[in-house]
């Protein structure tokens, strides 16, 4: 006569599944989101400055680039010139309004004009002009560019192109550091931009990731 098991036994095992399997995926589906981050910054910054640097071959060093003066524009303007034609996209540069927020965190009913590009991974970069360079957002999941909120050092993260970068010689697209003291503390503990979780700015996220060897370590405020 062979065994079999009983409903109750069967009921049991599953109900035992269904508990680890709540437990584990969380943590699984929350590894996984920081892995598909973290590539797709690291890419990111490897195919734009990888962009300069072609661009240079056509246009000169990237140190006297005409950005011009602040603006949608001449963020526009200059993307087109020195930067689409060596980045894949899957749609051309185009603009998406998007509400606008204070330095609270609060949406202002304001609304605000951005350049936008989407690459062939899903992700987006969000540009505009400023005197000396460009402001710039990613964001891993291009989706994501159009909900009303997101968390910085999450769902968006902070670069910029600037021509007076010259501290350490270099002309490149970099994670954003203004007033960063050159420490990993900092990068948490600047009060406006460092990265820490319910923060505003969050602005130094980018750097910290880049600084731990492109990798989101256990004390990131994710």
């Amino acid at each position: 006569m062979k065994k079999a098991f009983t409903l109750a036994e069967v009921l049991i095992t599953l109900g035992i599944i269904g508990v680890v399997a709540a437990m584990t995926l969380p943590t699984l589906i929350e590894k996984h989101q920081k892995k598909v981050v973290v590539t797709r910054l690291q890419k990111f910054y490897t195919n734009i400055n990888q962009a300069i640097k072609l661009s240079e071959v056509e246009n000169g060093p990237a140190q006297y680039w005409n950005i011009g003066e602040n603006g949608q524009q001449n963020g526009l303007d200059f993307y087109n010139k020195y930067l689409a034609k060596y980045l894949k996209t899957v749609s051309k540069t185009g603009t998406i309004d998007t509400d606008e927020m204070d330095n609270d965190g609060n949406l202002t009913g304001n609304i605000r004009t951005y350049n936008t590009v989407f690459f062939t991974d899903g992700s987006a970069m969000r540009f505009d002009a400023n005197s000396n360079g460009l402001d710039i957002n990613f964001y891993p999941d291009g989706h994501k560019l159009f909900n009303k909120k997101l968390h910085n050092g999450k769902d968006t993260f902070s670069f910029n192109f600037r021509k007076d970068n010259t501290a350490e010689g270099k002309y490149t697209v970099e994670p954003y550091t203004f007033e960063w003291e050159g420490t990993r503390e900092h990068l948490f503990s600047h009060p406006r931009y460092g990265c820490k979780k319910n923060a505003v700015a969050n602005s130094f996220c980018a750097r910290l990731i880049q600084y731990d060897g492109w990798e989101i370590k256990d004390d990131y405020p994710w």
